[in-house]
């Protein structure tokens, strides 16, 4: 029988509301807590947007002031203030590398504490911060993110590979989800015109937006008709669309920047293929391994969509049967032959709508990760 619990979810850097990935996430999980019955409060910055009814149900936001960057740990003596006066049966921090202060506090006040892990707690040359770490004698930086790990009665995490070695068989894997009842299928292109696309990407190095530019170049060359919807916006967000231009692709694709949120799943569902080309050899923190679990996968599921990614063990994972189209790492060449398959096999794309969409109602739900994530709080809160 699974015990009702008090959780106080920490996250001293993260928007609520907010339309970034992190943000989404921990709006998404927490909900799904308090759906399985469970009184959950949440710790994060203040902010000039009032909570939509679907953030704010079932939980109670605590608004703490954000604290510099790279000294989020020094938030800890307002949890510490909140964990005293709400009492939780378990706190939960998401991990940064230089926070930690919801697991300080918790372990100042013997609250059990578990933590969870979206990006490396461990050591990796490629990151400022270790090289930097490395060559101090004490290792500050290494020495407190395992502090944190030794004060967590328990980890989760989107990957093993983002805690170090002697941790990853005690971690439990938790991937992220989708709403369904937000992200849905919309009426199907048909069997002719172009093939619809969407890009939905913070544009970063690693995310493979001029890959994909290039290879709607190559498709315009062959006469294939395609329409790509990019959303959002980051670091390479104008690289691309200056590529674009300049590949004379400007009613080809189109560049929206950022929207709100909530108008994701009216762009999702105008379309056929959601589109993630990444590069990983653009990020070279992923020599410890794939960490990734990203939204946008399990949006496009949601939504009904023919998903083309790269090809590596953990996509075709995810992505099971028909409804992956994958090719190698940087073949721009390959990524174009796979749009032009499916723009000249719509029935095959108009098939995989109901695969993928019962695919994410089945395995991808918040509902689903959320009760993996309670599996892990009871086992802390019956020790």
């Amino acid at each position: 029988m699974v015990r009702i619990v008090k959780i106080l979810y920490v996250s001293v850097d993260t928007l609520i509301p907010g339309s970034h990935g992190g943000s989404v996430h921990v709006q998404e999980l927490c909900c799904a807590l308090a759906r399985r019955g469970h009184e959950v409060h949440v710790v994060a910055p203040a902010t000039e947007v009032s909570a939509p009814g679907d953030v704010s149900l079932g939980l109670k936001l605590h608004r703490c002031h954000r604290p510099p960057r790279f000294l989020e740990w020094t938030a800890v003596r307002q949890v510490r203030r909140i964990a005293a006066v709400e009492s939780p049966d378990v706190l939960v921090e998401r991990f940064y590398t230089f926070g930690g202060a919801g697991i300080w506090a918790a372990h100042s006040l013997e609250i059990p504490a578990v933590l969870e892990v979206n990006s490396p707690a461990r050591s990796i040359d490629y990151f400022w911060r270790d090289r930097l770490d490395r060559l101090t004698v004490v290792r500050p930086v290494d020495r407190w993110r395992r502090q944190i790990l030794r004060w967590s009665d328990a980890v989760y995490t989107t990957s093993q590979n983002l805690v170090p070695p002697e941790l990853q068989r005690a971690a439990t894997v938790v991937g992220c989800g989708v709403d369904v009842a937000r992200f849905k299928p919309g009426p199907s292109g048909g069997p002719t015109g172009p093939l619809r696309c969407v890009f939905v990407s913070s544009f970063r190095a690693w995310h493979g937006a001029e890959d994909l530019v290039s290879a709607v170049a190559l498709c315009r060359k062959r006469g294939v008709e395609l329409r790509v919807t990019c959303i959002g916006r980051g670091p390479r967000w104008e690289v691309a669309r200056r590529a674009a231009k300049r590949a004379g692709l400007d009613e080809i694709i189109r560049f929206l920047g950022e929207i709100p949120f909530e108008d994701v799943p009216r762009h999702l569902a105008d379309a056929d293929v959601g589109l993630a080309p990444f590069s990983p050899a653009s990020f070279r923190a992923l020599e410890i391994g794939w960490f990734w679990s990203p939204l946008k996968i399990f949006e496009y599921l949601a939504a009904g969509l023919t998903v083309v990614t790269i090809d590596i063990a953990e996509m075709r994972a995810l992505l099971p049967g028909t409804v992956g189209r994958f090719y190698t790492p940087g073949a721009v060449e390959e990524l174009a032959v796979t749009l032009e398959q499916l723009a000249l096999n719509k029935a095959v794309v108009s098939a995989n709508r109901d695969t993928a969409r019962a695919l994410a109602e089945s395995r991808y739900t918040w509902d689903r990760q959320a009760a993996l994530v309670d599996t892990v709080l009871q086992k802390v809160v019956s020790k």
